[in-house]
């Protein structure tokens, strides 16, 4: 994978098909309409749209959602109470859309004014250490509302965002959290992720990285709810690297607030990769299994969905 320190340095996009443009016209035709919903009325939409969504769906996603959740909860495959669970998902995950379509909207004092928080100190302490941090997330809750949300704090935060095509909507979603006071490293292919993100951290930033999974199939294997599944490994070795502490957090959405998250740090520097993300993974599973019906993993995650052939099944 190769970084680009700005969006201004990335490599001109290729040409723009008929299909990518048609993409981003119905982003943009959905964004100005969510902006425009006055508040009460935008706060009653994923109560509507999430059980349509979840009866829209194709059977393969709910099927994968359902398998997903399930090792998550503990609820059986076929059970009334899986089932609410994995409604609830969908209305959760149109909630997060609602609210990155409107954040641009919104002011800190309104975000500020719907939250609440636990453990926050645990950063803030980082930050007012001036020697930086690694903050450990998932798939979970409002994302960019919690992003908004921490740049109040002055956390600090830098995230990777993978380049997509088409470049405009790529540019649209780096603006918006550019906006939020986030900072956005670009991700393309070809090179130096984590000396980038050491770069933030010894400049005593707070660097982000989304731990709950692995795009690459070349991630450790751990033990994630139970099962053997590939994690990301950037967290690891990003603290190694560093020295510095990995603080598990996320934004999570509470009635129509927010409610943010931060486990207490643990130290994995020296730790083996392998080892680090175990302890990743175990502190996810305490932040995803507080709040299942708002982790958006609707893919195959675990090695039984992704790699059925894997030794690591067999020997289980």
């Amino acid at each position: 994978m190769k970084l680009t320190a700005s969006l201004e340095e990335l490599p001109p996009p290729p040409p723009e098909t008929l299909k990518q443009r048609a993409v981003y016209l119905q982003y943009r035709a959905v964004w100005e309409a969510a902006a425009r919903l006055p508040r009460p009325v935008a706060d009653r939409i994923p109560g509507r749209v999430g059980p349509v969504w979840y009866r829209l769906a194709s059977s393969q996603q709910r099927d994968q959602v359902r398998r997903n959740l399930s090792r998550v909860t503990g609820h059986a495959v076929g059970t009334d109470a899986l089932e609410e669970v994995v409604r609830a998902a969908y209305e959760s995950y149109a909630r997060y859309w609602l609210d990155s379509f409107r954040l641009h909207t919104m002011t800190p004092e309104d975000v500020l004014s719907r939250s609440t928080g636990e453990g926050l100190e645990h950063v803030d302490r980082i930050r007012d250490s001036g020697e930086g941090g690694i903050l450990a997330t998932a798939h979970i809750g409002s994302w960019d509302i919690g992003a908004f949300f921490t740049s109040q704090r002055r956390w600090g935060m830098t995230v990777v965002a993978e380049v997509v095509e088409p470049r405009r909507l790529f540019e649209r979603f780096v603006w918006l959290r550019r906006r939020a006071g986030i900072d956005v490293i670009p991700l393309v292919r070809g090179g130096d992720m984590i000396d980038r993100l050491v770069g933030v951290v010894e400049r005593g930033g707070l660097a982000t990285l989304l731990a709950d999974r692995d795009l690459t199939k070349k991630g450790p294997v751990v033990e994630f709810f139970g099962e053997p599944c590939r994690l990301p490994p950037g967290t690891a070795v990003l603290a190694r690297r560093t020295g510095r502490p990995v603080v598990i957090g996320g934004f999570v959405t509470a009635g129509t607030g927010y409610h943010g998250v931060v486990r207490p740090p643990v130290h994995i520097a020296d730790l083996s990769v392998e080892e680090g993300t175990q302890v990743v993974a175990t502190e996810l599973e305490a932040l995803i299994g507080s709040y299942p019906e708002q982790w958006h993993v609707f893919v195959r995650n675990w090695l039984a969905d992704r790699e059925p052939d894997h030794p690591a099944l067999e020997r289980r």
